[in-house]
């Protein structure tokens, strides 16, 4: 959640300021190719500028309220799981259970302790909330003891859900019977984000968390973020247009460098991006 306090007003501005620079580069550098460096280009580059405000003005309230939707999903999912950490485990099995019969038709059938028992397509299935931090994952000796409290509850397969990953051998020793599936944490947050978005107190509250310092690697996810691809992509082409409008050599190099920042934001996302899981 600490991800979500480093916005500041100054960087928003900057965001704004730069997306604006950009948009006038390109106006400028299309009419500018096109015709030369002429009075007429120019006037044509700054007409077409100003037409390109005007949309991004009258459609800039439909991209807040998506973008503010987006972000309500996002917080309200991350929240919900932090809460299944530190809840009573008969009731974060059930939630999870509960919220997972919402996309696939499951039938509750017993809320144990360590589970919930649930039918689907005729076979019954232990749904089981990791309970776990967001930098935990299901080592072997976890999907063991999955394993056998199947077959104790007599369920024919387990799905653990919450876990940020898995190891190699967790994974191997989920494919012996009874199996063990597994829905990450994004894959989970997503779920819950959509059934509990943020409220208002939810925001404010999250407002008046202190924040702390960050790690390296903490560090390298943020700057790593898929999000903060497009922002790349706006930088180094505002910067290489810099650079073909004056020559100057100041601006090749972080130019490329935000395009090469971008390229591993997008490898990033790609990676981490989920799909709906098979249960």
């Amino acid at each position: 959640m600490q991800e979500y306090l480093q916005k500041t007003r100054l960087s928003a501005v900057m965001d704004r300021l730069g997306g604006t620079a950009l948009l006038f580069a390109g106006s400028m550098l299309l009419f500018v190719m096109l015709w030369g460096l002429h009075l007429t280009a120019i006037a044509a580059g700054i007409a077409t500028f100003g037409l390109c405000m005007m949309m991004r003005r009258r459609t800039r309230a439909h991209r807040l309220q998506v973008r503010e939707e987006r972000l309500r999903q996002r917080i309200g999912g991350e929240m919900k799981l932090e809460a299944w950490t530190v809840e009573q485990p008969r009731r974060a099995h059930f939630e999870t259970a509960l919220l997972l019969s919402t996309v696939y038709p499951l039938t509750l059938l017993r809320t144990y302790a360590e589970g919930v028992a649930c039918e689907m397509n005729g076979e019954q299935l232990l749904i089981i909330c990791a309970q776990a931090h967001a930098s935990d994952q299901a080592t072997a000796r976890d999907v063991a003891a999955i394993q056998r409290l199947c077959g104790r509850k007599k369920a024919a397969r387990a799905v653990l859900c919450g876990m940020s990953g898995q190891t190699a051998e967790a994974q191997e020793q989920a494919e012996i019977s009874p199996q063990v599936r597994f829905i990450s944490r994004e894959q989970m947050i997503s779920l819950a984000g959509a059934a509990w978005p943020a409220t208002d107190r939810d925001l404010v509250a999250l407002g008046k968390r202190k924040r702390a310092r960050h790690r390296p690697m903490q560090w390298r996810r943020r700057m790593l973020d898929a999000r903060r691809a497009r922002n790349y992509l706006m930088y180094g082409l505002l910067l290489l247009g810099m650079y073909l409008i004056t020559g100057h050599a100041v601006y090749p190099l972080p130019g490329l460098a935000c395009l090469l920042l971008m390229a591993l934001c997008r490898v990033a996302g790609e990676r981490g991006h989920s799909q709906r899981p098979e249960l």
